[in-house]
Protein backbone atom coordinates (compact mmCIF):
# COMPACT_ATOMS: atom_id res chain seq x y z
CA UNK A 1 0.00 0.00 0.00
CA UNK A 2 1.29 3.61 -0.64
CA UNK A 3 -0.22 6.63 1.12
CA UNK A 4 -0.61 9.42 -2.01
CA UNK A 5 -1.53 13.44 -1.25
CA UNK A 6 -5.03 12.08 -2.68
CA UNK A 7 -5.16 8.73 -0.19
CA UNK A 8 -4.31 5.17 0.73
CA UNK A 9 -3.66 3.25 -2.65
CA UNK A 10 -3.77 -0.12 -2.91
CA UNK A 11 -1.88 -2.16 -5.29
CA UNK A 12 -0.16 -5.18 -6.65
CA UNK A 13 3.80 -5.38 -8.01
CA UNK A 14 4.16 -7.72 -11.54
CA UNK A 15 7.24 -8.30 -12.85
CA UNK A 16 7.12 -6.86 -16.72
CA UNK A 17 5.43 -9.11 -19.06
CA UNK A 18 4.29 -11.24 -15.64
CA UNK A 19 0.36 -12.58 -15.95
CA UNK A 20 -2.17 -10.88 -13.83
CA UNK A 21 -4.62 -13.02 -12.08
CA UNK A 22 -8.24 -13.28 -10.74
CA UNK A 23 -7.16 -13.97 -6.94
CA UNK A 24 -4.61 -11.06 -6.79
CA UNK A 25 -6.99 -9.14 -7.93
CA UNK A 26 -9.48 -10.03 -5.24
CA UNK A 27 -6.80 -10.11 -2.61
CA UNK A 28 -5.97 -6.17 -3.71
CA UNK A 29 -9.63 -5.41 -3.76
CA UNK A 30 -10.54 -7.17 -0.59
CA UNK A 31 -7.18 -4.98 1.14
CA UNK A 32 -8.31 -1.94 -0.42
CA UNK A 33 -12.13 -2.14 1.08
CA UNK A 34 -10.53 -2.84 4.63
CA UNK A 35 -8.63 -0.16 4.49
CA UNK A 36 -11.09 2.37 3.47
CA UNK A 37 -13.85 0.84 6.18
CA UNK A 38 -10.98 1.16 8.71
CA UNK A 39 -10.09 4.96 7.66
CA UNK A 40 -14.00 5.28 7.03
CA UNK A 41 -13.49 6.54 3.16
CA UNK A 42 -16.60 6.07 1.09
CA UNK A 43 -15.51 5.09 -2.13
CA UNK A 44 -13.10 2.55 -3.75
CA UNK A 45 -11.94 2.88 -7.12
CA UNK A 46 -11.13 -0.47 -9.01
CA UNK A 47 -8.73 0.36 -11.74
CA UNK A 48 -9.34 -2.85 -13.46
CA UNK A 49 -7.15 -4.22 -16.56
CA UNK A 50 -8.36 -4.32 -20.10
CA UNK A 51 -10.06 -7.51 -21.60
CA UNK A 52 -12.43 -9.92 -20.70
CA UNK A 53 -10.62 -12.73 -18.75
CA UNK A 54 -10.23 -13.60 -14.97
CA UNK A 55 -8.94 -10.93 -13.52
CA UNK A 56 -11.45 -8.17 -15.00
CA UNK A 57 -14.55 -10.54 -13.73
CA UNK A 58 -12.52 -9.76 -10.30
CA UNK A 59 -12.19 -6.51 -10.87
CA UNK A 60 -15.88 -6.17 -11.46
CA UNK A 61 -17.32 -7.86 -7.86
CA UNK A 62 -18.84 -5.45 -5.47
CA UNK A 63 -19.18 -2.74 -8.00
CA UNK A 64 -21.52 -0.09 -7.99
CA UNK A 65 -20.95 1.23 -11.21
CA UNK A 66 -18.24 0.16 -14.20
CA UNK A 67 -16.49 2.96 -16.22
CA UNK A 68 -15.41 1.87 -19.23
CA UNK A 69 -12.81 3.84 -20.77
CA UNK A 70 -12.22 3.58 -24.66
CA UNK A 71 -10.41 4.84 -27.80
CA UNK A 72 -11.77 6.14 -30.78
CA UNK A 73 -10.48 2.91 -32.53
CA UNK A 74 -12.04 -0.50 -34.50
CA UNK A 75 -10.65 -2.42 -31.87
CA UNK A 76 -11.52 -0.16 -29.31
CA UNK A 77 -14.90 -0.54 -30.39
CA UNK A 78 -14.75 -4.33 -30.26
CA UNK A 79 -13.35 -4.44 -26.72
CA UNK A 80 -16.00 -1.90 -25.25
CA UNK A 81 -18.73 -4.39 -27.06
CA UNK A 82 -17.05 -7.52 -25.35
CA UNK A 83 -16.76 -5.52 -21.89
CA UNK A 84 -20.54 -4.16 -21.99
CA UNK A 85 -21.56 -8.09 -22.65
CA UNK A 86 -19.92 -9.18 -19.66
CA UNK A 87 -21.00 -6.09 -17.01
CA UNK A 88 -24.48 -6.64 -18.29
CA UNK A 89 -24.18 -9.99 -17.37
CA UNK A 90 -23.40 -9.18 -13.92
CA UNK A 91 -25.99 -6.37 -13.73
CA UNK A 92 -23.94 -3.86 -13.29
CA UNK A 93 -24.50 -0.04 -14.69
CA UNK A 94 -22.15 0.88 -17.43
CA UNK A 95 -20.77 4.40 -18.70
CA UNK A 96 -18.51 4.97 -21.27
CA UNK A 97 -15.39 7.79 -21.58
CA UNK A 98 -14.33 8.09 -25.10
CA UNK A 99 -10.70 8.76 -24.48
CA UNK A 100 -8.40 10.47 -27.49
CA UNK A 101 -12.26 11.17 -28.87
CA UNK A 102 -10.95 13.87 -30.92
CA UNK A 103 -8.56 11.81 -32.74
CA UNK A 104 -11.59 10.09 -34.71
CA UNK A 105 -14.69 12.11 -34.54
CA UNK A 106 -16.50 9.71 -36.32
CA UNK A 107 -15.83 6.60 -34.57
CA UNK A 108 -15.65 8.30 -31.49
CA UNK A 109 -19.76 9.19 -32.56
CA UNK A 110 -20.43 5.70 -33.68
CA UNK A 111 -19.58 4.59 -29.87
CA UNK A 112 -21.28 7.42 -28.26
CA UNK A 113 -24.27 6.51 -31.11
CA UNK A 114 -24.18 2.53 -30.25
CA UNK A 115 -24.19 3.16 -26.61
CA UNK A 116 -26.89 5.16 -26.55
CA UNK A 117 -29.08 2.37 -28.58
CA UNK A 118 -28.26 0.08 -26.02
CA UNK A 119 -29.05 2.58 -22.60
CA UNK A 120 -25.98 3.09 -21.70
CA UNK A 121 -24.85 6.19 -20.19
CA UNK A 122 -21.81 8.31 -21.38
CA UNK A 123 -19.59 9.18 -19.37
CA UNK A 124 -18.31 12.27 -21.65
CA UNK A 125 -15.28 12.65 -23.92
CA UNK A 126 -11.87 12.97 -23.30
CA UNK A 127 -8.85 14.88 -25.78
CA UNK A 128 -5.96 13.94 -26.48
CA UNK A 129 -3.58 16.94 -25.19
CA UNK A 130 -0.12 16.94 -24.38
CA UNK A 131 -0.98 18.32 -21.20
CA UNK A 132 -1.11 14.80 -20.21
CA UNK A 133 2.64 14.31 -20.62
CA UNK A 134 3.35 17.83 -18.84
CA UNK A 135 1.16 16.63 -15.77
CA UNK A 136 2.66 13.08 -15.64
CA UNK A 137 6.41 14.62 -15.98
CA UNK A 138 5.42 16.91 -12.91
CA UNK A 139 3.96 14.26 -11.08
CA UNK A 140 0.66 15.87 -10.76
CA UNK A 141 -2.87 14.80 -12.24
CA UNK A 142 -3.76 16.79 -15.60
CA UNK A 143 -6.30 19.11 -13.03
CA UNK A 144 -3.83 20.14 -10.77
CA UNK A 145 -1.83 20.99 -14.18
CA UNK A 146 -1.85 25.13 -14.74
CA UNK A 147 -4.51 25.64 -11.87
CA UNK A 148 -6.94 23.16 -13.52
CA UNK A 149 -7.06 25.61 -16.65
CA UNK A 150 -6.94 23.40 -19.62
CA UNK A 151 -9.16 21.21 -21.85
CA UNK A 152 -8.13 18.15 -20.80
CA UNK A 153 -8.91 19.39 -17.40
CA UNK A 154 -12.30 20.16 -17.32
CA UNK A 155 -13.03 17.38 -19.51
CA UNK A 156 -11.63 14.83 -16.69
CA UNK A 157 -13.76 17.03 -14.45
CA UNK A 158 -16.88 16.79 -16.40
CA UNK A 159 -16.41 12.71 -16.68
CA UNK A 160 -16.08 12.54 -13.04
CA UNK A 161 -18.74 14.62 -11.99
CA UNK A 162 -21.34 12.37 -14.29
CA UNK A 163 -19.46 9.49 -12.61
CA UNK A 164 -19.76 10.81 -9.05
CA UNK A 165 -23.79 11.80 -10.01
CA UNK A 166 -24.16 8.08 -11.38
CA UNK A 167 -22.85 6.21 -8.35
CA UNK A 168 -24.83 8.78 -6.03
CA UNK A 169 -27.96 7.69 -8.30
CA UNK A 170 -27.19 4.09 -7.99
CA UNK A 171 -26.84 4.27 -3.92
Amino acid sequence: MSETRHGPMVHARLVPGGENSGKLVTLVRNQARSVAETRGLPLVIVDGPPGIGCPVIASLAGADLVLAVTEPTCSGRQDLERVASLVAHFRIPLAVCVNKADLNGEVAAAIEGWCRARGIAGAGRIPYASEFLDAQEQARSIVELNGGAGQAAQAVREVWGRVRVALEDGR
